[in-house]
């Protein structure tokens, strides 16, 4: 019984560990690009722990090698099946969609402009330049939407927001035009107008480019919180 309670004790504290390191690098943005070395870890260490218990309770038995030999298979089975299954789901997606680089891809697994496209899965550029990695079989048979970018239809949106006075309007000009160039619904190659008003009310006044006029709602919102961050 203790022998039991030991290996579920175990189980429980892998479980539990690699929980917590997958909200971690959800959350914090550092970790995130170490996110598939945290799953070629947990997936290992829950083989080995496998083959462990195994090894334990059933090696006196007499089928224990032909147990061994069935779990081997199976597991370079699903290890094979894997990574074929993005492989797979990657040929079906390119050519349903005719996914190209520099649209724009909006789906419940993350939106944002296409930066690359691998046998196995899409690399997207979001919000404040994070590159998300999405496995095209987490993308087939869900809802999704491919857009490509128009600069010649762009919307000019002029936003006005109120700030404190004695800011550093040089270092704020600096940080906005950062962040809205690096915005996945600012136009790239479009220019960003900053104006300083001091009557009637201190504030500034910002004038983008936006794929669609839909956005401007968000983009006030964003400088807004960037705003409050400065002042």
């Amino acid at each position: 019984m203790i022998n039991y309670l030991f290996f579920v004790g175990i189980a429980a504290a892998l479980f539990i560990a690699f929980r917590m390191l997958r909200l971690i690098s959800y959350r914090v943005q550092r970790v995130q690009r170490f996110y598939p070395v945290v799953v070629v870890v947990e997936l290992s260490l829950w083989i080995g722990f496998l083959f462990w218990v195994v090894t334990y309770f059933l090696e006196s038995k007499s089928y224990y090698n032909e147990l061994m030999l069935v779990l081997v298979i199976a597991v370079v089975v699903l290890l094979v099946w894997f990574y074929v299954k993005d492989i797979v789901a990657g040929f079906i997606f390119k050519i349903k969609h005719n996914p190209r680089t520099g649209q724009i891809l909006y789906s419940q697994e993350g939106q944002g402009i296409i930066k690359k496209l691998s046998t196995s899965q899409l690399f997207i550029e979001g919000e404040g330049r994070n590159i998300v990695r999405i496995p095209y079989s987490r993308l087939l048979g869900k809802g999704m939407t491919l857009e490509t970018a128009d600069t010649h239809s762009a919307s000019e949106a002029v936003l006005f927001l109120e700030t404190t006075p004695g800011i550093d309007f040089t270092e704020l000009e600096r940080k906005l035009k950062l962040y809205l160039l690096q915005s996945p619904w600012c136009v790239p190659g479009k220019p960003i107008r900053i104006d300083f008003q001091s009557e009637p009310k201190h504030g500034i006044e910002v004038t983008v480019y936006l794929l669609d006029k839909s956005y401007a709602e968000v983009a006030k919102e964003k400088v807004k919180t960037l705003l409050d961050r400065t002042s």
